[in-house]
């Protein structure tokens, strides 16, 4: 399937790697791949409009909204014994949902260094109602 960095992922493996819903032997070959190709590295970040992780007292806790094909958004939330989501028709409101999800299940998470990116989880935060 990708056996050279000549070779690229398609758009229907992309988005299934960025839901986490690859078999072992494809996400091996996709992650391997995406070692050595930057313009497949550039595709997935195209897709995964919002990806961070927060460091919280249970461990890594991801959040991902991915632009799946259909051009609805999928927010994802998975760690060490969770993983969740639901599907939006839009970006602000996978956003929202992320984030009220995020404050439900950590309201006494106080984000530190090890926390991911803060720049767009500053914009929305303001939008939790």
């Amino acid at each position: 399937m990708l056996g050279s960095g000549d070779e690229h992922i398609g758009a229907a493996t992309l988005e299934g790697y960025s839901l986490r819903e690859l078999g072992p032997e494809a996400l091996e070959a996709v992650e391997c791949h995406l070692l050595i190709c930057a313009a497949c590295r550039d595709g997935l970040a195209g897709i995964e409009r919002f990806n961070t992780v927060q460091s919280t007292q249970d461990g890594p806790f991801y959040l991902r909204v991915t632009q799946v094909r259909d051009g609805s958004f999928a927010a994802r939330y998975w760690g060490c014994q969770i993983d969740g989501g639901s599907r939006h028709d839009d970006f602000s409101a996978a956003c929202k949902y992320l984030l009220d999800s995020f404050v439900r299940m950590f309201p006494e998470h106080k984000c530190a260094e090890a926390c991911g990116d803060g720049t767009l989880r500053v914009d929305i935060t303001h939008r939790i109602s």
